[in-house]
């Protein structure tokens, strides 16, 4: 699923502006919206790790989702699966 790019203002400290801009120059982003993004996104991860117990958890967590993903979408809509069904898995899973 593709999200629409929103423009907001990010107000970094001197010396997070300049590493930034001198990763962009050193080729690690094409730009700094690509690096500001970048870094949300390991920020993203890690927050999630750390709510599941570690990045190991979360990878096994990750490896479970996508096995779900493959199985039959009829066996998710209709009513066959709630919500908190489907919540409770995760949370079991998340505990395992």
């Amino acid at each position: 699923m593709t999200k629409t790019a929103k423009p907001v203002t990010v107000t970094l400290s001197a010396e997070d502006a300049a590493d930034l801009q001198a990763r962009v120059e050193r080729g690690e982003f094409a730009s700094l919206e690509e690096g500001v993004a970048a870094e949300l996104a390991e920020l993203n991860y890690r927050r999630a790790a750390e709510i599941v117990g570690g990045p190991e958890k979360l990878e096994a967590l990750l490896d479970k989702l996508e096995v779900v993903e493959t199985q039959d979408p009829a066996d998710w809509i209709g009513g066959k699966r709630s919500l908190s069904d489907m919540l409770a898995d995760l949370k079991a899973q998340a505990g395992s």
